[in-house]
């Protein structure tokens, strides 16, 4: 019965050794078994095959010259030799070599150094496992170039370049977006796309949601309009492009993001300038059709006048002189509308001439009705203009703002400084203009006063017109109306 025991723990014994060199011989890394002197002991496959070698011309021998005969050299010092260095300190040892090997090719090899105690504690071999990352190494810096192009397309990119996840929070924000948005990418980061696209400007969820539930990727190939919102509040009009990337990992979208305020702008200036000229066109044949029955009805009045004694008769004829005048003051204006303007330029400070024209109107209206409050910037300098028609242009801006507080109210005016340009705003606490409104403001003829001729912001756009400068305006009903004037300065 005992012999059949020892038997069956022979039999095991040997299973457990061929389970042990079967594993010793089927890993890929080299692995090497030395005592304290250097003498190899015992090496696996992977070793043999890498040295191109025999077993027999292995074991007993010295592992530097092992490895000195298969073209490899060893330095023997402990900076480098990782043996001597566990064989010092008595624990496990990292490190890594570069070698060149028999073809010229340089490698690259992570050496780590375990020492094998016996049950007294004592060291009496190491191992030695060498695992040869050349090709990991390579791949890495193709990865790490390949990333490094795909970063500098990405931020060199003028438009927004941002990536969501499939629960929508943020995972690339470019440089182009932080621009856009006003946001760091520290800010953005795992962050709701809502941020960027509140829903009530653009269902964005749906166009992402739909995606991802059918799996139809021409639902996403198409550029949306849409509103987006800055970190200021400020909101713009965008073109935004949806794609994707599918991985085992889950979906990727990607939003590419233009911003086309500037575009819109543009588009809305030319819509205006062809409705200002198209108005204009009439404006001047209705001018020059005018302008000689009037002369006419104005000299037989003016004779008639003087013939009668009936004063009732003559307070009469004095009425229809006054409508007279009126009718030629407002031809005279439309004159203004459709003329090219001829500036009489001079070297002037816009702030004295706002200070003149502010004197004028705080002098024309009741006193304590309405208040007037400048912040004129003292780094504006004088510049190339027409004072007079500048002074035109403010006084039609006021008088529009003075009227919209009927109940009296306060004008601001402020002057700025910019790069190659000078800003002039004016403001109003008014009543505001509604967005359908604003379309139109500064076409001749529409007007919301009561008892306005809708020609005075019209002449105003074309005095900045000739100026090469531009004007608009800001209003929201209820919050009052600002109007923006810049004019070109060196």
């Amino acid at each position: 019965m005992k012999n059949i025991t020892q038997d069956r723990e022979l039999e095991k014994l040997k299973m457990s050794n061929h389970f042990l060199g079967a594993i010793f011989n089927g890993i890929s890394e080299e692995i090497m078994v030395v005592d304290t002197d250097f003498n190899i002991k015992k090496v696996n496959r992977t070793f043999l095959l890498k040295y191109g070698l025999e077993m027999k011309e292995v074991l007993g021998k010295k592992c530097h010259e092992v490895k000195k005969h298969a073209g490899t050299q060893c330095v023997m010092e402990e900076k480098y030799c990782p043996l001597l260095r566990a064989r010092k300190t008595g624990e496990q040892v990292e490190m890594t070599q570069y070698h060149i090997n028999a073809r010229g090719e340089r490698r690259e090899l992570i050496l780590i150094m375990y020492p094998l105690r016996s049950r007294s504690g004592k060291i009496k071999y190491f191992i030695e496992l060498a695992r040869d990352v050349t090709f990991y190494r390579i791949l890495l810096k193709k990865f790490q170039a390949s990333e490094k192009r795909f970063r500098t397309i990405l931020d060199t990119a003028t438009d927004a370049i941002l990536s969501i996840d499939e629960k929508q929070r943020i995972v690339l924000f470019n440089n182009a977006a932080q621009k856009i948005f006003g946001y760091s990418r520290k800010e953005v980061l795992g962050q709701d796309l809502n941020l960027l696209i509140p829903p009530q400007f653009g269902n964005n969820y749906r166009f992402v949601s739909d995606f991802l539930d059918k799996r139809k990727p021409d639902i996403l190939e198409k550029t949306l309009s849409l509103t987006a919102l800055r970190k200021s509040g400020e909101k713009f009009p965008i073109e935004l492009s949806l794609s994707f990337l599918e991985m085992a990992g889950g979906v990727t979208v990607t939003a590419i993001i233009r911003d086309v305020s500037e575009q819109k702008y543009l588009e809305k200036k030319l819509l205006q300038s062809e409705r200002l000229a198209a108005v204009g066109h009439s404006a001047a044949h209705v001018a020059h059709e005018l302008k000689n029955p009037l002369m006419i009805i104005g000299a037989f009045s003016n004779q008639i006048k003087k013939s009668l004694d009936d004063d009732n008769d003559r307070k009469k004829l004095d009425m229809i002189l006054e409508e007279v005048r009126r009718l030629e003051r407002l031809v005279a204006d439309l004159g203004d509308v459709t003329k090219e303007y001829s500036l009489i330029r001079r070297k002037a400070d816009i702030n004295s001439v706002i200070k003149d024209v502010i004197k004028i109107m705080d002098g024309a209206y009741p006193v304590g009705k309405y208040h007037f409050r400048e912040f004129l910037s003292p780094e504006v300098e004088e510049f190339n203009c027409d004072p007079d028609k500048l002074k035109q242009v403010f006084i039609n801006i006021i008088t529009n703002g003075l009227e919209a507080m009927a109940q009296g109210g306060s004008i601001t005016v402020s002057t700025k400084r910019m790069p190659g340009r000078i800003e002039v705003r004016i403001s109003d606490n008014g009543i505001g203009i509604p967005e359908n409104e604003l379309q139109r403001i500064f076409e001749p003829f529409y007007t919301t006063r009561k008892n306005g001729a809708g020609l005075g912001l019209a002449i105003s756009y074309k005095i900045i017109e000739a100026h090469e400068g531009d004007i608009a305006v800001m209003s929201r009903p209820g919050e009052g109306t600002t109007f923006i004037v810049q004019l070109p300065s060196p």
